[in-house]
């Protein structure tokens, strides 16, 4: 592995590490992108190799992934933290500072859909705060066309959702 490679897998812990909740590709890809450190096919090739050798976890969804740190790969991190320079280091921090709360919210709220065994689609949505569920459910729809469009609207519209059910359950 050459030394580029070893600096772009530890950068990638060391930005999951500093992160509360999962991130997701785009997340990723940004910060790799627009600090001019890899390109995007770079990118995925490291966010692969981590998740090949488990030092993070990926959670597939129908529309994307998450990925979190894992044990093991806290513990890499802290073997070759060394190799990330300051610079590195501050641009982490300025990152997070300046996205930080869009993607804590971005990533609060899943969605994902799954074929049935008795035909139509299961659709689950969840919605997160500090990694606890607040709210956690699966229906089924039975066209992929409407489980697509509800997993698309809960993204824009779970605090609505929310408010609903609470105040039609209050």
């Amino acid at each position: 592995m050459s030394e580029t490679d070893m600096i772009l897998k530890i950068t990638a812990l060391d930005l999951l590490s500093k992160a509360d909740y999962p991130l997701n590709n785009k997340q990723i890809t940004e910060f790799f992108i627009d600090g001019n450190y890899a390109d995007y096919f770079n990118v995925q090739q490291v966010i692969s190799s981590l998740v090949d050798t488990k030092m993070i976890d990926m959670e597939q969804g129908a529309n994307e992934s998450k990925y979190r740190i894992t044990d093991e790969g806290l513990e890499t991190l802290e073997l070759f933290r060394e190799r990330i320079t300051e610079s590195i280091e501050e641009e982490i921090k300025s990152f997070y500072a300046k996205n930080g709360l869009q993607m804590k919210k971005e990533n609060s709220v899943f969605s994902d859909y799954y074929r049935s065994a008795n035909g139509g689609f299961y659709v689950h949505l969840r919605m997160m705060e500090e990694n606890k569920n607040i709210m956690d459910f699966t229906f089924q729809v039975m066209t992929e066309a409407q489980a697509e469009a509800i997993c698309t609207n809960w993204k824009q519209k779970y605090e609505d959702v929310y408010g609903i059910l609470m105040d039609t359950l209050m």
